[in-house]
């Protein structure tokens, strides 16, 4: 009797070791399935299995369209807990034709009950580009400038974009018609190829080329002279590094912390947050001021009657000046995604116009808005000053593209606005 008493103890513990464990489960694997509902000729499908106990034993996955079903995928999943499998997908090597299917993935778990989930999903098989119908685009352009490319499609898009040449500038989905803003770098001695290339949801694509006339802007160049009171007053407290050397310190200030900024601002003015333009009429400027730095004038810099190497920079904006401490007002409505200390941009505002269309004001002596504040054209933001990397008062003005800077020149005249977005964009039935 004891013996069949210690042989039943075994076996519960057996039992309750092997449930602990988890190869006596009940529960069912997880699947994930990360995709958009549309398969293409070559598409990845993202699969995400999960299972706590045991963990995962086996995947095997499936294309199925009418009565024909065929296996695409098996694996052995050694007890993970969890997998991520990317697997791409090629449906037309099996006879399958566009138009409805399924995609079947079946998970077994570990456990002695090998329990099993099953995920039928349905899917449309497009192996069709889609279309780019063009409305009207910028045709006539100069390096630095803005240019504006208006298309319509036959689907709904994953992804579109002009490129220039590897530089891509992303198009926004308004009123079911794409806008495209994007510029001719400034820093560019030739042209590149321009097109737009758009994606839809099964992956594929279709480009079409943009013909354009660009005039070649000979921007300015000026040699800065720099003295030991700007290397200790200006230079120095924006370094966090401790150089000795007043050359090296300014070559590590203009270069490396200017860089660090110039991506954050770069990033910042990337993001494209808000789709529709807020901007309305031309953009404006410091009131009464003098234009004194002009946009892309290539910079160099000399100290004690030498010019130092490898500290050359680009000014990516204009500067004006009025009297000190002059009142800095938006230039056009929109949002404030920053606010606050920039490194050799001193106090610095960027504002979201729409439409990735962004401006800059820098070197404020005092801000005076917050981030994610909306703000109307001509309201006060700031106040002109002398922070950062700056001498004398003034105000540093730029307007980004997509987070490339152009020419503000442009933005300023309203029959250039008419002519390049205004009219096509109230044409599409967007609002002026």
């Amino acid at each position: 009797m004891k013996k069949w008493i210690f042989i039943l103890i075994g076996i519960i513990f057996i039992v309750f070791l092997a449930f602990f464990k988890g190869f006596i489960n009940f529960s069912k694997p997880v699947i994930e399935f990360k995709n958009q509902g549309y398969i293409g000729t070559s598409s990845d499908i993202i699969l995400i299995l999960k299972d706590d106990k045991p963990g995962l034993k086996e995947v095997k996955v499936y294309l199925k369209q009418g009565n024909s079903e065929f296996k695409v995928y098996q694996a052995n999943l050694e007890g993970k807990n969890e997998e991520k499998i990317i697997l791409k997908l090629q449906p037309k090597q099996y006879g399958i034709v566009e138009g409805k299917g399924q995609i079947i993935i079946q998970v077994t778990d570990d456990s002695l009950l090998k329990n099993k989930s099953i995920l039928n999903q349905e899917v449309i098989f497009d192996y069709t580009p889609p279309t780019i119908a063009l409305i009207n685009y910028s045709q006539n352009m100069i390096n630095g400038g803005t240019g504006f490319a208006f298309f319509d499609t036959n689907e709904k898009l994953q992804d579109a974009k002009v490129f220039v040449g590897e530089i891509p500038f992303k198009c926004l989905n308004i009123n079911q018609k794409y806008i495209c803003p994007f510029s001719i770098p400034y820093y560019f001695e030739s042209m590149k190829p321009v097109f737009i290339t758009v994606t839809d949801y099964a992956g594929n694509k279709s480009s079409q080329s943009l013909n354009l006339n660009v005039k070649w802007v000979q921007y300015g160049k000026s040699i800065l002279d720099i003295d030991d009171n700007f290397i200790e007053t200006k230079i120095r407290p924006l370094s966090d590094k401790d150089i000795k050397d007043p050359v090296e310190l300014f070559r590590y200030v203009n270069v490396e912390i200017r860089k660090r900024n110039e991506d954050f601002i770069h990033r910042k003015t990337a993001e494209c947050k808000n789709l529709k333009p807020m901007f309305q009429g031309e953009f404006t400027y410091l009131e009464n001021s003098a234009k004194l730095g002009g946009f892309a004038d290539y910079r160099k810099y000399r100290y004690k009657g030498q010019i130092i190497e490898g500290a050359d920079a680009y000014h990516k904006g204009f500067d004006f000046a009025s009297i000190k401490n002059a009142e800095v007002k938006a230039s056009n409505n929109g949002e404030v995604v920053f606010a606050g200390f920039l490194g050799i941009y001193g106090n610095s505002v960027i504002i979201d116009h729409g439409l990735c269309v962004y401006t800059l004001y820098s070197h404020l002596s005092q801000i005076n808005i917050k981030e994610g504040e909306k703000v109307n054209k001509g309201q006060m933001i700031g106040k002109t000053g002398t922070t950062g990397l700056a001498v004398g008062d003034h105000l540093h003005y730029g307007v980004l593209v997509n987070g490339i800077e152009v020419n503000p020149v442009e933005w300023f005249d309203i029959k250039w606005l008419n002519t390049r977005f205004y009219d096509t964009y109230k044409n599409l039935g967007g609002v002026r």
